[in-house]
């Protein structure tokens, strides 16, 4: 007894705000699951010791979740425009999701305030205000780019566990199963069987990211241009000179 007591109080010795996150990651990894009291076995010290680093379980996963952002790069694609840089910005947040599917689901429960957090956030901020967007437009564009990716990433995730030998017998499956259904009932599934079955992850995550700025960059022109409408250029000629 007088043992363990003495390693527990070695362990709160050495505790820190950065060692319980990153144990934390790593169990999360492991298992699948995190709770304070199997975090604290694995660090060997009582439950109440950890929470003199972190205030809670939910501040243990902002942690976690911003100790995951701290490995993004950044950096902007050289060349292109601002779609081509926030679709090469988006794909390295995917590629680096995929590596720690484990956070995304609390990534997308609430919202990353941590610093690296942050840092995603002025990096796609960085690119869309430069760009001639609005403020309201800039926001709103984050918070739907940073959903698709996680909502995306959480799909894919389970996936990526599958060999290259099981994927190709997903797709024969698909495509016989599609092909196979009633043609009179659903008569496109049919004909796009080929093209539901063969379309990889990375095309429809590229496909998704475009179509999403091509929206956004549509809805920048048309606030841009005149409306061209007769009955409101007509109300601005009669209104012309008044107060």
């Amino acid at each position: 007894m007088e043992r363990d007591s003495t390693i527990r109080a070695r362990g709160r010795g050495s505790l820190s705000r950065a060692k319980i996150i990153g144990e934390a990651l790593v169990l999360l990894e492991e298992a699948g699951a995190l709770s304070m009291r199997r975090l604290a076995q694995r660090l060997d010290v009582a439950p109440n010791a950890l929470y003199g680093h972190v205030r809670d379980r939910a501040d243990l996963i902002d942690g976690i979740v911003d100790d995951v952002y701290a490995g993004l790069e950044l950096e902007p694609a050289e060349g292109g425009d601002w779609s081509d840089q926030l679709v090469h910005l988006s794909q390295s947040v995917r590629e680096h999701l995929l590596a720690h599917p484990a956070v995304v689901p609390f990534a997308l429960q609430q919202p990353g305030l941590g610093p690296q957090a942050l840092r995603l956030g002025e990096a796609i901020y960085s690119v869309l205000r430069p760009a001639g967007f609005s403020d309201q437009a800039v926001v709103g564009t984050v918070y739907a780019l940073l959903r698709y990716i996680l909502g995306f990433v959480a799909l894919e995730a389970p996936s990526t566990e599958t060999d290259a030998e099981s994927g190709d017998e997903l797709v024969r499956r698909l495509r016989f199963y599609f092909r196979a259904l009633p043609p009179g009932e659903f008569p496109h599934h049919v004909e796009l069987a080929p093209l539901l079955a063969n379309i990889s992850t990375d095309e429809q995550f590229k496909f998704g990211i475009r179509t999403l700025l091509a929206g956004l960059r549509a809805n920048r022109d048309a606030d841009d241009a005149p409306d061209g409408n007769p009955l409101t250029d007509g109300h601005r000629a009669a209104n012309k000179g008044r107060p």
